[in-house]
């Protein structure tokens, strides 16, 4: 670095590209922590954040690169352009001047105007909303005065999971805003890349809503010690979690405390260029745990495979590991890269041939997803829409917003807008799955009951299931809301018919589970019947084309179905 760092954070400066892919180097092998070049081209927030926490580290090396990054801050000017300067100087001494005259000849005329001085004290947000025109008036526009208490006023606090922080709940906040009245309203970025505030004005008070998207894991510990409202998560809350929280928040996992908010596929992704186009669940734990680490071992090139992995306290790396590693008894394997932003993981990735990560459905992006199997007597299926929405593929999971029973009306109106018909298009919006109900055109199947694709023939499938929990025909909390959407869907499709094909897992007797299978479609029937909704035909097709593993209570559970055709 023996020339001078001319200022432009540019992608073709190759002297700056040098120094920051050594400085991410250093960071990586010295400290294990994980730089994005390309963050630190684009984002002035990241970067500055980036340099200022590597600066105190103390590493010699570092600190050399980091002053040479912060050079032209300190010799910008020259004594040339000191010297070009003096015109101007006295040029804005003479304005000043003929501004002070006028200000003296028109003050008697406005003595009515007040001057209002505005202290913004440290580490606080200054937020002010857009005043529309308006004709002048004989009295003087008073702007309130914005004191410390009106800054400081909170809403409510979401923390929770990555996934559903760094895109979906800031567009939710802001549809939720824009459909109280509100439309002026400042992002402003916190200490940390995955923390942010929504600020506005209403009235004469500024609020701010608080968002950090540090992992699942946090939403429950966060909620536990009042430090968050509204918890966000890309997995279930788990039974000991729930157990922890009931005193003091009630039970999270009731259909008045647990809103699923929309739906994700985990997308296993690949560098677009690998040949590969498709592994089962027993293949992907073998890949991730290291056990196969070449992909000429799968049929592909003779190349070293590179893991990828979404870091601990992530939500989207617990449904990868109980999903995937777990069922297979496998563990992450210790070279594995391990990333807090999904952004990150999906941009590296696509830099490398050799990549294979996994991902949220909404930031494969420059990559390739593979299809999935998930057991031998399955089909291997690619995350798509449709088969995210329906839960058929073997990675699709649900995202979740967690709120107390003791919650402020503000914070469950909010999760009632998220769950929405005009939530759930922000959500689809944003790249995720909607639960809003679609219909899809299916083709029939070889290894299909006669029955089955009879309405394959005569109908159209709708983008939904009801699922059950085991042994009983207890809708789970998804399916009591998709009851509502259901009903809202066929009044705008009056003269259709439904048709409802119950299907179980393979536990007990082949006999029992048909019935079992039909008494849960029969079970759908009542509840639409009851709300208005004619129902044309009632089926059970028992184990019949499973879509999951009946080897784990995850498989079955997700085999344990009733799916809805329309007529």
């Amino acid at each position: 670095m023996k020339k001078v760092f001319t200022g432009a954070w540019q992608a073709n400066n190759a002297d700056l590209n040098q120094a920051l892919t050594k400085l991410a180097k250093i960071a990586e092998i010295d400290f294990e922590i994980e730089i994005s070049i390309d963050k630190m081209l684009k984002e002035t927030n990241y970067r500055e954040l980036v340099l200022s926490e590597l600066s105190q580290l103390g590493h010699d090396e570092l600190n050399t690169i980091i002053h040479w990054l912060n050079s032209p801050a300190a010799s910008e000017q020259s004594p040339t352009a000191t010297t070009s300067k003096l015109p101007l100087l006295l040029s804005a001494i003479a304005c000043i001047a003929v501004v002070i005259s006028v200000v003296f000849f028109f003050l008697p005329q406005q003595q009515q105007l007040e001057t209002i001085a505005q202290q913004t004290p440290a580490n606080t947000v200054k937020t002010v909303a857009t005043q529309p025109a308006v004709a002048p008036q004989d009295t003087a526009i008073k702007k309130p005065e914005i004191t410390e208490k009106t800054k400081q006023k909170l809403l409510f606090r979401l923390h929770g999971s990555n996934t559903i922080g760094e895109k979906l709940a800031p567009a939710l906040l802001e549809g939720y805003l824009k459909q109280q009245g509100i439309i002026d309203f400042t992002w402003i970025q916190g200490d940390s890349p995955v923390e942010r505030q929504l600020s506005y004005q209403q009235g004469n008070t500024n609020y701010f809503i608080e968002l950090h998207a540090h992992g699942s894991s946090t939403a429950f510990a966060d909620l536990s010690m009042d430090k968050a409202d509204i918890g966000m998560a890309s997995r279930r809350i788990k039974a000991k979690e729930i157990t922890e929280l009931q005193a003091k928040l009630g039970t999270l996992n009731s259909v008045g405390n647990e809103h699923i908010i929309g739906l994700d596929g985990l997308a296993v992704i690949v560098n677009q260029n690998n040949p590969i186009k498709q592994l089962s669940s027993a293949t992907l734990a073998k890949v991730f745990s290291g056990e196969i680490n070449n992909w000429s071992q799968l049929g592909g090139q003779d190349q070293a495979i590179t893991i990828f992995s979404r870091d601990k306290h992530s939500g989207t790396w617990d449904t990868f590991k109980n999903l995937v590693l777990k069922k297979h008894n496998k563990k992450l394997a210790s070279n594995a890269v391990r990333l807090e932003s999904s952004s990150e993981l999906s941009t590296r990735v696509s830099q490398n041939e050799g990549a294979i990560g996994f991902i949220g459905l909404n930031y494969v992006l420059h990559n390739k997803a593979l299809a999935i199997s998930a057991a031998k007597n399955t089909a291997a299926i690619f995350p798509t829409r449709f088969t995210i929405g329906t839960e058929d593929y073997a990675l699709a999971r649900r995202l979740y917003f967690y709120t107390p029973t003791s919650a402020s009306n503000t914070v469950k109106s909010f999760a009632q807008y998220a769950i929405s018909a005009q939530g759930q298009d922000i959500v689809a919006a944003t790249g995720l799955i909607s639960q809003n109900i679609k219909l899809e055109e299916t083709y029939p199947r070889n290894d299909a009951p006669e029955r089955y694709n009879y309405y394959v023939k005569n109908g159209k499938r709708l983008s939904l299931n009801f699922r059950f929990d085991y042994a009983t025909k207890d809708l789970d909390n998804k399916g009591k809301r998709d009851l509502e959407r259901l009903v809202s869907f066929m009044e705008q499709h009056q003269g259709r018919r439904i048709a409802l094909l119950g299907f179980s897992d393979s536990v007990g007797a082949q006999l029992k589970n048909q019935n079992l299978s039909l008494s849960r479609a029969k079970s759908v029937e009542l509840e639409l019947t009851s709300r208005g909704i004619p129902v044309m035909a009632v089926e059970g097709l028992g184990e019949a084309l499973p879509i999951a593993n009946n080897n784990t209570e995850a498989g079955r559970k997700r085999n344990r179905r009733v799916e809805v055709w329309l007529l």
